[in-house]
């Protein structure tokens, strides 16, 4: 066990009895990112929401702002709970601190908030129809804002929530009872996806809803995730660069006056980084020789078929995975360097495509079908693997893996059969 446990061994153990660590970098990254998801999400609502957004404000007086069509806005506080099954209860420190902060929002803006969300990975506390402790009961948030709904006055709030309703401004700083119960009034729970979950419900159910995103294969999904969440992130983390930078003008706050501007991502700009994240991530669907990344379903389907007619079906596993791994490595490829990508996609496409179609016709001479796939394959696999070896420019420097990869997303384009072509009569081409 010793030998998987890292240098110096595992971190804060006290006199190597098992510990939890004090230092938990990793989650604090954890509850970053999916703060950045949220914004992501939040953006996406825009394109969908009534009163639409206009924009969203990325920490500006709360984890993010949404600016309404109807001059109003929207205060969100985003917080993660790592515990299985936990719920929010009233006083909850993480809980109590955003509703001090919209507090501060409410006396300084109020006329101004349409509402406030707190916005979780975990549910608020409801209580079931079998509860019988008062106390739990009354400690669920949303029966509290009911009851504050109800209230003419902070004085008026029923039993037991007037209780609560006072513990829960004991806990408050410099807050007026006429203010918390406004912004309690105003307070809206939602729901995220889990924290473990929220990458790949971003990219199979938020980033297929944006515009001209449905029915785009999850390779190029996940990468539209990344890049707008790299947007958030860098709204979140406003910087004042260049020449604003090293001379900048002082805001009341004591920061850049140019770094508010940076904050705000409007709906307008997001379609504008959406389509542009969208054609770059798909430039080589139209480069002449490139790769075109449709739907996997289908193309995989035909390799499946034109592996069982070439004998080879044995080896399909493998090419699938290599055809997913070489979508992955084209598209990182196309987001890091979008103005020479379409050159990289033919050239790599063109000369894989070049090898394959010269050993399919070296083989044509081996009479037996059962023998001249198998023959196609290792002679493919054997060109590539002497190509990338002594002559890596001419893929780019592609690996085995991407380059056995494009041979796969080649057949399942009906451009390559492996020696042994489909019969006329099924509707896919040599």
């Amino acid at each position: 066990m010793k030998d998987h446990m890292g240098p110096l061994g595992l971190p804060d153990q006290i006199k190597g009895l098992p510990t939890s660590p004090s230092d938990r970098g990793d989650e604090t990254q954890e509850r970053f990112r999916y703060q950045w998801a949220m914004g992501v999400l939040l953006i996406a609502e825009g394109f969908h929401a009534n009163p639409s957004h206009l924009s969203i404000w990325c920490e500006y007086h709360d984890d993010f702002v949404i600016e309404l069509a109807n001059g109003k806005f929207v205060a969100v506080q985003v917080k993660t709970d790592d515990a299985e099954n936990v719920t929010w209860r009233i006083t909850d420190e993480a809980l109590v601190a955003s509703i001090q902060r919209f507090c501060v929002l409410e006396k300084n803006s109020g006329d101004s908030l349409e509402r406030y969300e707190f916005c979780s990975n975990a549910k608020p506390y409801i209580p079931s129809a079998g509860a019988k402790k008062q106390k739990t009961i009354a400690s669920s948030p949303v029966r509290l804002i009911a009851a504050c709904v109800r209230a003419e006055s902070p004085e008026k709030i029923d039993s037991p929530e007037l209780e609560v309703f006072n513990i829960l401004h004991s806990k408050l700083i410099d807050v007026e009872k006429i203010v918390l119960l406004s912004v309690l009034r105003k307070l809206i729970f939602r729901q995220g996806p889990s924290v473990r979950d929220c990458d790949a419900v971003l990219a199979a159910d938020v980033i297929t809803s944006l515009p001209g995103c449905s029915g785009i294969p999850q390779v190029a999904a996940r990468g539209l995730r990344e890049g707008l969440i790299s947007i958030v992130q860098a709204a979140c983390r406003a910087r004042s660069d260049g020449l604003d930078g090293c001379l900048a003008y002082i805001a009341a706050n004591g920061q850049p006056a140019n770094m508010l501007r940076n904050k705000c991502i409007t709906i307008q700009s997001a379609k504008g980084v959406i389509d542009q994240l969208r054609q770059t991530a798909f430039q080589f669907v139209e480069c002449g020789l490139g790769i075109n990344t449709g739907p996997v379903v289908g193309r995989l389907a035909i390799l499946e078929k034109k592996a069982r007619n070439a004998y080879i079906s044995s080896y399909v596993e493998a090419l699938r995975w290599r055809m997913e791994s070489a979508e992955r490595r084209f598209m990182e490829r196309a987001i890091s360097d979008p103005d020479n990508f379409e050159a990289v996609a033919t050239q790599v496409t063109g000369k894989v495509l070049t090898i394959c179609k010269d050993v399919e016709a070296k083989s044509f001479g081996i009479a037996d079908e059962r023998q001249r796939g198998p023959n196609v394959y290792a002679k493919v696999v054997e060109a590539l693997e002497k190509t990338e070896e002594t002559n890596p420019g001419a893929v780019c420097g592609e690996s085995i893996d991407a380059l056995m990869g494009v041979a796969a997303m080649l057949s399942g384009e009906c451009r390559f059969t492996w020696g042994v072509p489909l019969d006329e009569g099924d509707g896919h081409g040599a």
